[in-house]
C-alpha cells in the first residue's frame, strides 16, 4: 500500500489528531479506488463540515477542487437548511439520518435523490460524517407510472382483473367486482371458472396463449353474478410474464343489451326468412305447378285438335317447370332447414349435393343424431349457415376438392364438423378482417357454443398432399345460461352481495 498523502487543502483550524489521521487514511490509493467503484456519490467530511474525500467530482469540479469544500456549496440553496439541520443532528445524536429531494436538472428535468448521513466514529467519539446520495429519479418515476396506472385502472368503467395460470384471480378493479356483483376484493383467489364458463373451465383452451407473450383473444361468454343472475360479457384476454409466471389480464364489459338487441333482430330476419320460404314453397311453388299440370292437360288436347301449336304449349310448359324450380332454390335459400320436412340432416345432404353441382367438387354429408330431444329451429338454422359459410370458404379459399360434412349429436350436446383437403387455413386467417370467420363464431356463441379452427397436418404418404381445414362447432341443446347454470355449483350465499 502506498503512504498516506495530505490534501491539498487548507488546514482545518481546531482539527484533533484523530481528525488528522482520518483524513491520512481514507485518501490511501487503495481506499479511493474501493470508494471509486460505489455507484452511489460517497463524500466523508469533518466536524467543519468540510468534504474529506469524495468518490467522483461534481459537475466540471474535479475530485481534488472539491476536497476541502464545505459540503453545503454543493446544496441547492433551497436545501441547504434541511441538508445542515439533518448533518448537524447526527453529529449531536450519533444516529443514522436522511432525507429524499428532488432538484431541477440543467436540462429542465426532476431529479430525485435519496441522502443518507451516518456518523463515522473513532472509540466513543464521532469524527466525521459519510454522506451517500443515491439518484433514483428512474425508481421515482417508475414507481409515479405505476401508481397512475393503477388510478387508471381503479377509475375504468370497464372490469379489469389479471388472473394466474391456473385461473385463479388475484387482482380486480371495482368495476370488475360490481360487474359479478361482489364486495370490493372479495374475488381475490377465487377460480374464474366460477365466474364463467368457456374458455375459463377450460384452461387448455387459453393457457397456449403463453406461448406467445403480448398475444390477446377476444372472448365472449355467459358471465355469472354473486347472486345467480347472468349477463353477457365481452372482453380481451392478454398474457403477459411476471417473474418467470404467466398471468393473464381480462378486461370485460357487460353486454347484455346489445347482445339482446342481435339476438332479437336475428330471429326476426329469420322468422322473416322462413315466412317467405314458405310462402315460396307453399303459395307460389303450388301455383306454378298448378299451371305446369294444366299445361300438360291443355298439351294433350291439342295433340289432336291443333297441332301446329302443340311446341309452343310445350315449350311454355319448360319454362313454368323452370321457374319452379327457381322458387323452390329460392325456398330453400330462404328457408333452409324445415323441421317439418326432414329437419338439419336433410338440410346438409342437400347443400352437399348443391355444393356438389355448383362447385364442381366431392361433397359427402354423414349424420349421426340421437339427442335428448330434437334440434330447435333456431339451433339448426345456424348450424347449418355456419356448414354453409365452411363449404364455401374451403372451395375459395382452400382450392378444396373432397369436403365432408357430419353431423353428431349425443345427449344434450350437437356437434357439427367440417374436413376438406384443400391448402389449409393460414394462421393468420382467424383475425382476418373478413366477416365470415366472425359470422360463424358469433352465430355459435349466440347457441352457448364455440368454433374451432384446426389445420390439418399433410399425408407424408400420399404424394402433393395438402393439409386441409378442420372446422368443429359444439353446442348445447338448450340456451348458453341454462348449459352453464346446470354445470356449474352454487357459490355459497354467505360469500355473495345480493
Amino acid at each position: 500500500m502506498t503512504s498516506a498523502k495530505t490534501i491539498d487543502a487548507p488546514a482545518v483550524g481546531g482539527a484533533t489528531p484523530a481528525e488528522d489521521g482520518l483524513r491520512s487514511a481514507l485518501q490511501t490509493d487503495l481506499m479511493r479506488q474501493l470508494v471509486g467503484a460505489v455507484a452511489e456519490f460517497v463524500f466523508v467530511v469533518d466536524r467543519s463540515l468540510r468534504i474529506v474525500m469524495a468518490n467522483r467530482g461534481i459537475g466540471e469540479r474535479t475530485v481534488k477542487q472539491i476536497e476541502g469544500s464545505l459540503i453545503t456549496e454543493f446544496f441547492p440553496p433551497g436545501l441547504h437548511a434541511r441538508a445542515l439541520s439533518t448533518l448537524h443532528r447526527v453529529l449531536a445524536n450519533g444516529q443514522v439520518d436522511g432525507y429524499v429531494t428532488e432538484i431541477e436538472g440543467s436540462d429542465g428535468q426532476s431529479r430525485h435523490f435519496d441522502v443518507r448521513v451516518s456518523p463515522i466514529r473513532e472509540g466513543q467519539k464521532i469524527v466525521a460524517l459519510a454522506v451517500v446520495t443515491s439518484e433514483t429519479t428512474e425508481q421515482v418515476r417508475a414507481e409515479r407510472a405505476i401508481a397512475t396506472q393503477a388510478r387508471m385502472i381503479e377509475s375504468m368503467l370497464e372490469g379489469v382483473a389479471v388472473i394466474d395460470e391456473r385461473g385463479i384471480i388475484e387482482i380486480t378493479n371495482p368495476a370488475f367486482d360490481t360487474l359479478f356483483g361482489y364486495r370490493r376484493g372479495e374475488l381475490i383467489g377465487r377460480d374464474m371458472a366460477m365466474l364463467a364458463g368457456w374458455p375459463f373451465e377450460q384452461p387448455e383452451r387459453w393457457q397456449p396463449l403463453s406461448a406467445k407473450q403480448g398475444r390477446s383473444m377476444q372472448v365472449e361468454f355467459d358471465g355469472r353474478r354473486a347472486n345467480d343472475s347472468h349477463f353477457a360479457a365481452a372482453g380481451v384476454l392478454s398474457r403477459f410474464e411476471v417473474a418467470g409466471r404467466n398471468h393473464s389480464l381480462l378486461v370485460l364489459q357487460d353486454v347484455s343489451e346489445r347482445k339482446q338487441l342481435e339476438r332479437a333482430i336475428l330471429q326476426a330476419v329469420s322468422r322473416e326468412q322462413y315466412r317467405i320460404g314458405n310462402d315460396l314453397h307453399d303459395g307460389l311453388g303450388q301455383e306454378l305447378t298448378g299451371i305446369a299440370l294444366m299445361l300438360r292437360g291443355l298439351a294433350g288436347r291439342l295433340t289432336t285438335e291443333y297441332p301446329v301449336i302443340l311446341p309452343e304449349i310445350e315449350g311454355i310448359t319448360r319454362l313454368v317447370n323452370s321457374s319452379i324450380e327457381s322458387t323452390r332454390a329460392l325456398a330453400r335459400g330462404l328457408s333452409p332447414v324445415n323441421l317439418e320436412r326432414g329437419g338439419l340432416s336433410d338440410a346438409l345432404e342437400g347443400l352437399a349435393m348443391h355444393a356438389s353441382e355448383l362447385y364442381g367438387v366431392q361433397v359427402t354429408c354423414t349424420h349421426r343424431v340421437k339427442t335428448t330431444r330434437p334440434l330447435s329451429t333456431e339451433l339448426a338454422n345456424h348450424l347449418y349457415r355456419i356448414a354453409q359459410e365452411a363449404v364455401r370458404n374451403a372451395v375459395r379459399h382452400g382450392q378444396a376438392r373432397s369436403i365432408r360434412l357430419h353431423l353428431h349429436g349425443a345427449r344434450a350436446k350437437v356437434r357439427l364438423t367440417v374436413t376438406d383437403d384443400g391448402l389449409g387455413m393460414p394462421a393468420h386467417a382467424v383475425d382476418a378482417p373478413g366477416m365470415g370467420l366472425k359470422i360463424m363464431r358469433y352465430r355459435a356463441r349466440i347457441l352457448g357454443g364455440e368454433v374451432r379452427f384446426e389445420r390439418g397436418v399433410p399425408d407424408a404418404a400420399i404424394q402433393d398432399a395438402r393439409p386441409g381445414t378442420r372446422i368443429i362447432c359444439e353446442c348445447p341443446l338448450e340456451p348458453a345460461a341454462d348449459a352453464v347454470r346446470a354445470r356449474r355449483p352454487r357459490r355459497p350465499a354467505s360469500h355473495g352481495v345480493n
